[in-house]
């Protein structure tokens, strides 16, 4: 009777969280199921109308879930703004896909933070404002360098802000952006810890800065109400912040700016592999820290795309790719000490295998249990 209790009780915001990360309109959906649009309607706003169990089954066939995720209690969630670091082509859609996975990420989290101990959350909250006020970029410097100094970085090349930013706390995964005009994107819900979802269809010195721009996201506007963020006056400076603060996290101006003698593109590709940043940006930066004129900055950017070096350049195909691994890692604890086995932790959380393993960052067939062929053991030795 407990199971059965357990998952009496279709969640209506399951239905919209499915539908939305498919990326499907409640008419697409209708047509797939067989249904009418009305009716996927009223099971979405609970209209005193859940659908039969066939009608379940169809519906987790076409949006590829279980069943069960249906029935499984929605995690609660306080307001909080999702950031995007999207082009300005990126939907409402798609924006909606990236904000459910950061959801799916949250509670396969919080699952494995109930069996093991997290990090720590250290990433600090420098402006503590609901309300935007544009912060002048020398403060946003400063911020960068205090936050090197809280870490006890120095001002060096930081070798891998992935497992870094796990480290003070963040959950990172990523998953495929390329269709979507998304580079990442983040949550920071109060009395959580933040989420991060990147692209893993770029090259790694432009990732390393998309998730520097997250952290200058959770540092300077983690606080800010989701109308702040949504005027269009307020969404373009606090995009101009988040850049900022990830050129002066990542390029320092005390150290990286006595290393530019030169303007060339030989010079500019040995500090790429130095810094492990983009030259585009190496270039950018230097030009904010007025080492490079406005004009040197142009003619660079003028001979990137004479060499076809805008979208690939030198040693993209070199340095290499940081991959998350708290959630990996984790899985893998909780499996080997035998905390939980692979099917409790398929059917605990609701989602498959697959999606699950996609998330986590683990080997493919991971989490699919291998059956011993033994079907004896040896008598004790007397």
């Amino acid at each position: 009777m407990e199971a059965n209790n357990r998952f009496s009780t279709f969640i209506p915001d399951r239905l919209v969280e499915a539908r939305e990360i498919r990326g499907m309109t409640t008419t697409e959906l209708a047509e797939e199921v067989g249904v009418s649009q009305q009716a996927i309607s009223k099971f979405e706003k609970n209209d005193k109308s859940s659908p039969s169990f066939e009608t379940i089954e169809k519906i987790a066939l076409v949006l590829n879930v279980p069943v069960n995720f249906f029935y499984k209690t929605s995690v609660p969630t306080k307001e909080a703004v999702v950031f995007f670091r999207s082009k300005s082509a990126a939907t409402v859609k798609s924006k909606k896909i990236h904000a459910n996975k950061l959801g799916w990420i949250r509670e396969i989290s919080l699952y494995l933070d109930n069996l093991l101990v997290f990090p720590t959350t250290k990433i600090p909250r420098l402006i503590d404002r609901e309300r935007f006020i544009p912060t002048e970029f020398n403060e946003i410097d400063e911020m960068a360098i205090s936050v090197r100094e809280m870490w006890g970085l120095g001002n060096g090349p930081i070798s891998n802000i992935v497992l870094l930013l796990e480290k003070m706390g963040a959950v990172v995964a990523r998953s495929p952006f390329s269709t979507y005009s998304i580079d990442a994107c983040s949550v920071w819900h109060d009395g959580d810890r933040p989420y991060i979802l990147l692209s893993n269809d770029k090259t790694a010195s432009r990732s390393r800065f998309d998730i520097a721009h997250e952290l200058g996201h959770l540092v300077l506007h983690s606080r800010l109400k989701t109308s702040e963020f949504n005027q269009k006056e307020n969404y373009k400076r606090i995009e101009k912040e988040a850049n900022r603060f990830a050129s002066s996290f990542l390029l320092p101006a005390p150290s990286f700016g006595r290393e530019i003698f030169s303007s060339t593109l030989e010079h500019l590709v040995s500090l790429k592999e130095r810094w492990k940043v983009s030259i585009n940006a190496i270039a950018y930066r230097a030009m904010q820290l007025e080492i490079f004129s406005e004009y040197q900055y142009i003619y660079l950017k003028n001979k990137l795309a004479q060499n076809n070096w805008l979208t690939k350049e030198p040693l993209d195909d070199e340095l290499p790719f940081e991959e998350p691994t708290l959630l990996k890692q984790a899985f893998e604890a909780v499996v080997e000490n035998d905390i939980k086995t692979k099917q409790d932790i398929v059917s605990e959380l609701g989602l498959y295998r697959e999606e699950i393993e996609a998330i986590a960052n683990l080997e493919a067939n991971y989490l699919l249990p291998k059956e011993s062929g033994k079907v004896f053991a040896f008598k004790p030795k007397h």
